[in-house]
């Protein structure tokens, strides 16, 4: 087995590794897997290429496993780690975590919760499950109670994430609308997507939450970590359902789960 930095040229190859991996994991637990498309699959990891490290691992020269990580000064974020079916339980995800590692204070991971042999993997190198993500969907009948204005993004980041995301705004802004909303902000993608939705307390980011369910009335999606409970109590008064399966937000020792947020997804959070 070989290491080696991945290519935009790859994406083809680790997009069928994530869905061979991930369709046998839900699969066997009843689930649908998730299916999404190249194309999203592509952007997402492709922003990883540009600001963060990706690494194939390579055997008789095909794609077997792929890891991607991203960094925001001292906050670590593990973006992805998939091993196709037939390359598993060889040792090869423990040896691309440690390639993507690097050497930072603070450390943060999404995972399905019906994954016991990645979230042994992480804990054992301290990520530790801290709160559910939930995921919600449907046709909301929610009453918007703010009305958009400007926002101070960096001061929205500090709070909601701890970080800057700034080259993360940019890159949400190609594909997504932003709306600004008292010390808070939020992104719909094409497709009803929401996320992430950031604000400088939890009530805001609850109010700037309820104000874009009701922008256009149309179905959405939308993850939310537990720990976030005035923006849960918001999806529930608005009619959301509650979908399967949830994930663990894993942090590192140290570090609370955020109270004022609904991510961006479990590649960029």
């Amino acid at each position: 087995m070989a290491l080696r930095p991945t290519t935009p040229g790859d994406l083809p190859a680790l997009h069928a590794i994530f869905l061979e991996s991930l369709g046998g994991l839900f699969r066997r637990h009843g689930f649908d897997p998730p299916a999404r498309p190249l194309a999203v699959f592509a952007a997402l990891q492709e922003h990883v290429l540009r600001t963060g490290v990706s690494l194939v691992a390579e055997e008789d020269g095909k794609p077997v496993a792929f890891a991607s990580a991203w960094a925001r000064g001292g906050d670590w974020f593990l973006a992805s780690l998939f091993v196709a079916p037939g390359a598993q339980a060889r040792g090869v995800g423990s040896e691309l975590l440690e390639a993507v590692w690097g050497d930072h204070p603070r450390r943060r991971t999404i995972t399905d919760a019906i994954q016991p042999v990645s979230n042994a993997l992480y804990g054992r190198r301290g990520l530790l499950p801290a709160t559910p993500v939930l995921r919600f969907t449907g046709v909301p009948r929610a009453t918007a109670r703010v009305e958009e204005m400007d926002a101070d993004l960096a001061a929205v980041d500090a709070a909601a994430y701890g970080f800057d995301r700034a080259v993360d705004h940019a890159e949400w802004l190609r594909h997504a609308e932003r709306a600004t909303w008292p010390g808070a902000y939020s992104y719909r993608f094409p497709g009803g997507g929401i996320g992430p939705v950031a604000g400088e307390t939890p009530a805001q980011a609850a109010a700037a939450f309820e104000a874009e369910l009701a922008r256009d009335g149309g179905p959405v999606s939308v993850r939310i970590p537990a720990s976030s409970r005035a923006l849960v109590e918001v999806a529930l008064a608005s009619g959301l359902r509650l979908d399967p399966v949830p994930g663990f937000l894993l942090l590192s020792q140290g570090l609370d789960p955020p109270a004022a947020l609904a991510i961006a997804g479990y590649t960029l959070f």
